[in-house]
């Protein structure tokens, strides 16, 4: 403002040298911790007066209980939850920096704050000699903790010393930059060359190579899903820079590390590895050094070793009798889905078509040496379609095997022979010899039938009996089909009308391998589905193993009915214990020793307690009388 030289009055003289020495409006500045200067993130222009006071503040380590002089407050709310960068870096002189969640109790006494420092931007020269700024990792007290959204801290500037000029300059609050979450920003990877933008704020991995630990510095991601099973090669050969590289099945996860390699060609690394078709991988790739410069992009070859071959361009036919098969090594592994999964080696597929329907057999038992997996399925090279495996079946520890397998008349089958070991070198040809064994079964001949009796009834399977499919007539569940495989028939005559109930709950399964995992119902005709009135699977267990059913029904005195045991597929060989219970029968109240007879013993204990008013009170009136007695006699037997 402008003072006129001519002033009206002593205290007008007064107003104009306190406006003159007042600082500018554009400074923030508060000697107020009760009324601190409200500051935002990015840049605050502050100027302290040298009215202001001084604050004593507790570091942790460093400085002890130190002084911070003229000092000016402000208040700072974050609007995000996080870690912040306060700093006066570029300050005029020689500064002093704290953060607390609360004021102090009084000007001068002893301040707990969140973060403190002297000195953190320190420089040779020029403006801001000695400034501070409170980071993650700063001397004194270290603010690491994250700021709580819509909380308020009080940020407290001032003087190294006594003597030191009031300290003017730029309060800056920034965020910490997150770590960067690099498995959600990974790059996807195919055959060929892929850049992979390298992000600077990824963490390290930790991996184990060859009995070496690597912290695998600034680690980013290829995701990479196997277009077929086989070998491939990825390498950051093209670019000079000292890399590591590994392999991992699960992002972000050293200890999933399937391979890794460092120095390869020259600073760069190459890894081989083997994968599933549709298997995802990741490549991790980061710096050998923490200190070396992250490019901004890194280049990834990822190259085939060599394609496999195709398993089912040219399926041989075999037939009942003795065939011979050329095998070929190179031909890619199956993955079958069982409980644990397993993976059959160098899959050679045949087709088998039956003449007749029946069980047959297939097997090589014939190459003892051969440690073989045979394989029946409904697809070429799927690991869904397998229906039925064999390890070792020709009774050799680690040879030949054999399967049995029912087949209608015309059906063709897919048959696969593999490797046990992914190390084994397939002989140039085996022979598999496929086997008629006996024609189906029929459920209902009179030598198949099952006399079904009250009480436990065993029932054996096989395969040469046909599923009963009851698709239809009967829901069986969500698990699988309609059809009790490899169906038994029970024929069973109920001697009382009522409930009964029918399963095998009391079978277990110790070796988990699906050996009771029955189906039930019961069929008023034998063998036609379309009578069924009830099934069941899993009621045992509520879908939990052994996977045993129950079913009940209501029965008519008299009356026939036949109850269809079998698996929930051919697999499941059994014996299955099948329980039948029939309702108690209603007993005479005039037997009153019940032992099914009315006679002299039951007229002894009625008169035994004539005119008592328990035993023997036959119509329970409350009392043994005359009109007792008269029941007994009409029910004498």
């Amino acid at each position: 403002m402008r003072c006129s030289i001519f002033p009206a009055s002593v205290v007008s003289v007064l107003a104009c040298a306190i406006a003159l020495l007042a600082p500018s409006a554009a400074f923030a500045q508060s000697a107020n911790c009760a009324k601190p200067f409200p500051v935002g993130l990015g840049d605050t222009p502050f100027a302290n007066l040298s009215t202001f006071t001084e604050q004593l503040s507790q570091s942790t380590s460093g400085f002890g209980e130190s002084m911070i002089y003229k000092t000016g407050w402000f208040a700072f709310t974050p609007d995000v939850t996080a870690q912040y960068i306060i700093g006066v870096c570029g300050a005029n002189d020689d500064s002093k920096l704290a953060l607390a969640a609360a004021c102090p109790l009084a000007p001068d006494s002893l301040w707990d704050v969140l973060g403190f420092n002297d000195d953190a931007c320190a420089f040779a020269g020029g403006s801001g000699l000695w400034a501070s700024k409170l980071y993650p990792g700063n001397a004194g007290r270290s603010l690491d903790a994250q700021l709580v959204a819509g909380h308020t801290y009080l940020i407290a500037v001032g003087g190294y010393g006594a003597s030191t000029q009031p300290v003017a300059g730029s309060l800056s609050i920034d965020f910490v930059p997150p770590p960067l979450d690099a498995c959600a920003a990974a790059t996807v990877g195919v055959i060929g060359a892929n850049s992979m933008a390298m992000n600077t704020t990824a963490p390290a991995l930790t991996v184990e190579c060859g009995g070496v630990s690597y912290d695998i510095s600034k680690t980013n991601y290829l995701r990479f899903t196997a277009p077929y099973t086989g070998e491939f090669i990825a390498n950051s050969c093209a670019q000079n820079i000292d890399t590591v590289m590994a392999v991992l099945t699960a992002c972000g996860d050293g200890t999933t590390s399937l391979i890794c390699n460092d120095d390869t060609c020259g600073g760069g690394s190459s890894v081989r590895f083997s994968a599933i078709s549709g298997q995802e991988l990741f490549i991790a790739v980061g710096l050998y050094s923490p200190n070396s410069i992250v490019p901004a992009v890194l280049s990834i070859a990822i190259e085939e070793v060599a394609p496999p071959l195709d398993p089912c361009t040219s399926i041989v036919s075999i037939g009942v009798g003795s065939n011979v098969i050329a095998l070929e090594s190179a031909l890619p592994s199956l993955v079958v889905g069982t409980n644990p999964p397993i993976t059959i080696y160098k899959v050679n597929y045949t087709s088998f078509t039956a003449p007749q329907a029946g069980v047959y057999t297939v097997s090589n038992c014939a190459n003892a040496d051969f440690d073989s997996w045979l394989l029946l399925a409904t697809q070429c090279n799927s690991g869904a379609a397998v229906t039925a495996i064999d390890d070792d079946g020709c009774g050799v520890i680690g040879g030949p095997s054999e399967l049995q397998f029912f087949s209608e008349a015309g059906a063709t089958m897919i048959i696969g022979i593999g490797a046990w070991s992914e190390l084994a070198v397939l002989a140039p040809a085996t022979n598999l010899t496929v086997a008629f064994v006996a024609p189906p079964a029929d459920p209902c001949a009179a030598k198949n039938v099952i006399n079904g009796v009250v009480g436990s009834n065993t029932v054996r399977m096989s395969i040469a009996y046909r599923a009963l499919n009851l698709a239809g007539h009967c829901d069986l569940g969500p698990s699988g089909n309609d059809a009790i495989a490899c169906a038994r028939l029970i024929r069973f005559t109920a001697a009382v009308d009522g409930v009964h109930s029918v399963g095998n709950c009391a079978d277990t399964d110790p070796a988990g391998n699906g050996r009771v995992d029955a189906r039930l119902a019961v069929l008023t005709d034998c063998g036609d589905p379309a009578s069924v009135l009830v099934c069941d699977d899993d009621g045992c267990t509520a879908g939990a193993a052994p996977y045993t059913a129950h079913l009940v029904f209501t029965a008519i005195a008299g009356r026939t009915y036949y109850i269809a045991a079998g698996g929930f597929d051919e697999s499941v060989t059994g014996p299955l214990h099948v329980v039948i219970e029939q309702p108690a029968p209603p007993t005479n109240p005039a037997d009153l020793n019940q032992d099914g007879v009315i006679s002299g013993a039951d007229l002894a204990i009625l008169l035994g307690n004539w005119q008592g008013t328990t035993i023997g009170d036959i119509n329970r009136d409350g009392l043994v009388n005359g009109p007792d007695l008269a029941i007994l006699l009409n029910n004498w037997t």
